[in-house]
């Protein structure tokens, strides 16, 4: 049976070095690529990521899911474990514990979530200029950049 290739977007949820203590290897029992939590009680995850309909079908069989917090300022990933059904929101992100008799809920690749940006402060429109400023611009603008730095 031929192996499958290394999810590209593991590099992205486990990347090298993360505080999180996360790595993407495989499974020594089935052959998979699992998530490998390294930090406290160490855990293996299968990669898929499950939302909307794939979390249903997790809750019916009752497997242990872990959520996935992303930490923008790092730009890394953080796991929270989740009790049972309660601590679980239907817009998380989440990975079922891994179990190598049983197939994997989703094969999702993970996106972290886009960065929200604050909006800028609108140019102002009102600025006057005098005839003296604009000339003073238009020649520094002209100038070449050699000429304008200081000469020691």
């Amino acid at each position: 049976m031929p192996r499958e290739s290394k999810p590209s977007w593991l590099r992205i949820l486990c990347p090298s070095g993360n505080l999180a203590k996360l790595e993407a290897q495989r499974c020594e029992g089935c052959g998979r690529w699992i998530v490998s939590c390294r930090q406290g009680v160490w855990e293996s995850w299968d990669p898929g990521i499950i939302t909307g309909d794939n979390l249903t079908i997790a809750i019916i069989l009752e497997r242990p899911l872990t959520c996935i917090k992303w930490i923008p300022g790092l730009r890394q990933a953080q796991l929270e474990d989740v009790c049972g059904r309660y601590g679980i929101t239907p817009d998380g992100q989440y990975l079922s514990l891994h179990d190598c008799r049983l197939a994997p809920i989703s094969t999702a690749p993970f996106k972290p979530p886009r960065q929200s940006r604050k909006p800028g402060k609108p140019f102002p429109t009102n600025i006057k200029l005098t005839e003296q400023e604009i000339k003073t611009f238009e020649k520094i603008w002209h100038t070449p950049l050699s000429e304008l730095k200081p000469q020691e």
